[in-house]
């Protein structure tokens, strides 16, 4: 039997054992959760996985060993309902850390992604560098779907990904190398110390380096144009567009080699038993390259090779230019992430919990651009820096209101800052001889924010939470441009506030079931790129708009966990989401642009997992989901109604086998998505070509051996059957790496 701790107990243990945290959890990893496992980001304290309002998935230490991991995404491509573009990231394109998600359909520039508590999206775009977490240094990851803007504020409207890192409660070191081959030829190594000293002092420090050769993924294709056909060329592929159009394959853009770098230390010191304090700080580098392009066109007559022109291919016009080779190539192309931080956990007086923390993120990001007629060894261009940094600070309070109340209180400071130039180059290779600034803009955004939830035991069997989030946001930027149109503009601070409620529920019927429903509004403020950014190319200006006011978010959804055996548990979990003021790009002219809050939308869906032990060695599992998005109103483009959002896949199941027998362990999984759109309008439905987002199934394999304590060996194969897939890029083919850890 198993002895039950109320909450202030629960909150005043100092160990958690982390586990997968949720049946959900175990549908997604494969292992067979205990119901009270401890879990955090779903009510901001400690608590046990069957009192989570929330169908919460989590990735534990067992996960992440057994996987073949490079960085965050890797560790996520089972959790249901949960899209990644490009797959697992870690051996994908060579896009920097960059990558679009999707939670429950949502994107994640509107599902909040946080390090430790602290959100990491980018600034300026509210894009998410998936390279930031150093992964030795990842405990676990909590996944919690559904609106969460009562306790989290702005972005959590889809859910919340928190990454939490390791602490040192023990003493471990460790050193991995690995190799790959194929698509996924490179090299990462690592260390990784921790500590806990009699005196209270803990320690914590790791460094990492990652390199890739990359591979050829991203082509050119260019269709036919009107008129008559010029200088007849011969070795293009007739293709077709992802629209459908009639295309033909004419070169590609070369590879796109990458090197990515994490350091982490983080001290911790014990003031008693519960309480401590710690500071710390990371960073992250990614650097990237592009080999030159490889042009498949040669003359009909001479053989030369061919990049620019008017051509002739199998008698249709074709117009190229050096412009169709350097597009997309952006030479060197930078990114980096320092993040320091500061906080205290501990009790104030008996009874009450305290927790206070400061982090500051200092995020760097540049790329180079060739101009149209800049070929690609030389030419004008420009050069993109735009450095921006995020603060957050957070004190919460939480403690026991009686004998059936346990609230959750707190005040919240949340800023981002960002200072983009524009520079000149007289040589688009040359990035540090910068002649002028072209233009740029600045923008300050910043929210105070104050939160409650009391935690409601209305009966041994039913918890009800109730809580709501107040935020205050207020931002002033502004912009300029020494090129033609020459002006500046300065916004004048405005502010808008946001109330996020939400009622949930929890109730136990039995030992083998636990019921859960819940209803909130959530929000998202608009970036400061979406806000104060005008861009001008080939002729077309893309502006913001400094009036722009938040998108909003309307959720209910109930479900379940049951467990029919000792050995087999499922979830089911049925979910609404309204979205309003979703912001869209209006075209107002035939060479203008404008951001506005134009369209509504909903998306609802369905979840299901299950999972079982086949024996004491073998475990199964796998989750279904069902994704219904669908655009209700678009006044910035009206066709896109009734069409599926994008980078929302309306299929996605996982499926996979665990197994572990003496010194050998193995995993063998896969992950199907089905079809997803690029254009709001959902014209891109032609699969296989460059450019297209094909409906795949992806199957990936892993063996590892413990040759002793000390030392373990893995060999993992990604893309078993070689499948050839495009997420926009060519994904990687078949490719094999092999690891192995040492650890003391």
């Amino acid at each position: 039997m198993k002895t039950q701790l109320n909450k202030g107990q629960s909150l005043l243990m100092l160990g958690c054992f982390f586990g997968l945290a949720s049946a959900a959890d175990a549908a997604g990893n494969g292992d067979m959760a205990e119901l009270d496992e401890v879990v955090v980001t779903a009510t901001r304290t400690r608590a046990a996985l069957s009192d989570a309002p929330a169908a919460v998935t989590v990735v534990n230490a067992q996960d992440i060993e057994t996987k073949n991991v490079s960085r965050l995404g890797d560790l996520l491509d089972q959790v249901p309902s949960l899209y990644l573009r490009g797959g697992a990231l870690g051996q994908s394109q060579g896009t920097i850390g960059t990558s679009s998600m999707s939670l429950r359909g949502i994107d994640q520039t509107r599902t909040l992604i946080l390090l430790d508590g602290q959100p990491i999206q980018d600034g300026s775009s509210g894009k998410v560098n998936w390279r930031v977490p150093f992964v030795e240094d990842i405990a676990r990851v909590e996944v919690v779907p559904g609106a969460f803007s009562s306790l989290y504020g702005s972005n959590a409207i889809g859910g919340v990904v928190n990454i939490i890192t390791k602490q040192p409660d023990k003493r471990e070191f460790t050193a991995k190398i690995k190799k790959g081959w194929g698509d996924a030829c490179g090299e990462d190594a690592s260390i990784y110390f921790r500590d806990k000293m009699d005196n209270g002092l803990g320690f914590v420090g790791g460094l990492g380096y990652q390199k890739r050769d990359s591979y050829v993924n991203d082509f050119v294709v260019k269709a036919q144009a009107a008129g008559v056909a010029g200088t007849p060329v011969i070795g293009a592929q007739a293709i077709s567009t992802r629209e459908g159009v009639p295309a033909f394959l004419v070169g590609d853009l070369g590879a796109t080699p990458w090197n990515s770098t994490n350091a982490t230390a983080k001290l911790f010191y014990d003031l008693n038993a519960r309480d401590k304090i710690y500071a710390g700080a990371n960073r992250q580098e990614t650097r990237q390259d592009y080999t030159p392009f490889n042009t498949y066109l040669r003359n009909a007559v001479t053989g030369a090779p061919v990049s620019s022109g008017v051509l002739g291919i199998g008698g249709q016009r074709v117009a190229l230019t050096n412009y169709d080779f350097t597009l997309f190539s952006f030479l060197p192309l930078q990114e980096s992430t320092t993040r320091y931080f500061v906080g205290y956990d501990g009790t104030l007086g008996n009874d009450y919990l305290l927790k206070a923390d400061l982090g500051k993120i200092r995020r760097n990001y540049n790329f180079t651009l060739a101009s149209q007629t800049a070929t690609w060894d030389s030419g004008t261009g420009t050069l993109s820096d735009t450095p921006n940094d995020g603060l957050d600070g957070t004190v919460q309070l939480s403690f026991p209101a009686g004998d059936n109340h346990f609230v959750v209180t707190g005040m919240a400071l949340h800023k981002d800052s960002v200072n983009q130039q524009i520079y000149a180059l007289p040589n688009w290779r040359v990035p540090g001889y910068r002649t002028a600034v072209n233009s740029g803009y600045n923008g300050d955004s910043t929210t105070v924010s104050i939160f409650a939830q009391d935690e409601i035991s209305a009966t041994d069997t039913l918890k009800i939470y109730l809580g709501g989030r107040w935020d205050d946001w207020e931002t002033e930027g502004d912009n300029f441009s020494n090129t033609a149109p020459v002006g500046a503009t300065r916004y004048s601070a405005r502010s808008i506030s946001a109330f996020s409620p939400k009622l949930s529920a929890v109730y136990k019927p039995s030992e083998a079931a636990i019921l859960r429903t819940s209803f909130g509004r959530s929000f998202r403020a608009p970036t400061n790129q979406d806000l104060y950014v005008t861009t001008t190319s080939r002729g077309r200006t893309t502006a913001g708009d400094p009036n722009l006011r938040p998108e909003r978010g309307t959720t209910w959804e109930v479900g379940g966990e049951f467990r029919f055996t000792e050995n087999t548990r499922t979830t089911a979990t049925y979910y609404d989401t309204r979205l309003s003021d979703l912001i869209y790009l209006m075209q107002v002219s035939a060479t203008n642009s404008l951001r506005i809050n134009a369209a509504k939308a909903k998306v609802r869906g369905i979840e299901l997992a299950v999972a079982t032990e086949l024996a004491n060695w073998l475990e199964f599992y796998a989750n279904y989901a069902y994704i219904d998005s669908k655009m209700l109103e678009n006044a910035a483009d009206p066709l896109s109604v009734g069409k599926r959002l994008t980078d929302s896949p309306k299929n996605i199941v996982g499926i996979g086998l665990t197994a572990q027998q003496g010194s050998w362990s193995g995993t063998l999984n896969a992950r199907y998505v089905s079809h997803i759109f690029w254009t709001a309008q959902n014209t891109d439905i032609v699969e296989g070509v460059p450019g297209s987002y094909d409906a795949h199934t992806m199957v990936n394999a892993r063996v590892g051996y413990a040759f002793s304590r000390q030392v373990k060996g893995a060999l993992a194969v990604n893309n078993l059957l070689d499948k050839k897939v495009f997420s926009y890029f060519l994904l990687p083919g078949r490719n094999v790496t092999a690891e192995i850890d040492f650890s003391f």
